[in-house]
This record gives structure tokens, C-alpha cells and sequence, in this order.
């Protein structure tokens, strides 16, 4: 069986065009940022701020942008400061 429709994922911050968009299977945030059409000028592009539930609870944790992503998942593009 195989899913029709995958739950949607959230990009924000330093992305061109952030929001919501439908969930690719096998997908990283450096792929979802490429989905928002790239990074802004001012993207810090090393680290994003990657916020999933764990266990039943939201927790927000710092990931590099090979890090897979999940359906639900609300990644936040930080900006850099130089």
C-alpha cells in the first residue's frame, strides 16, 4: 500500500516563499528549503531550528540540512547576523 497524500511540512523564516507545503517521502531540509524556492540573502544555511513531536511531546532541537524531515515537522531558516 502506498500513501496517496502525505500531511503537510512548515518552513519558515529565511526562505523566499515560506509556508506550507506537502510532505516528499525520503525529503531534507535542504530539499524542503529548495521546494520554498532557496534561501534569502540572509539565511544562515549550515543550522535550522527543526521542530517535531517526540514521544507525544514538541520539542525543538538544531539540525544541519541534511537532516530528514517528516510530515508535521515546522523547520525554522534562521538569519545570520554578518
Amino acid at each position: 500500500m502506498e500513501v496517496a497524500t502525505y500531511r503537510l511540512f512548515f518552513i519558515l523564516g529565511e526562505v523566499n516563499r515560506p509556508g506550507q507545503y506537502p510532505y516528499v517521502s525520503a525529503m531534507t531540509v535542504e530539499a524542503a528549503a529548495a521546494i520554498a524556492e532557496g534561501y534569502t540573502e540572509r539565511a544562515k544555511k549550515r543550522y535550522v531550528r527543526l521542530t517535531r513531536r517526540f514521544g507525544g511531546v514538541m520539542s525543538t532541537v538544531m539540525v544541519p540540512t541534511d537532516y530528514p524531515v517528516q510530515p508535521g515537522d515546522t523547520i525554522y531558516v534562521r538569519e545570520r547576523f554578518f
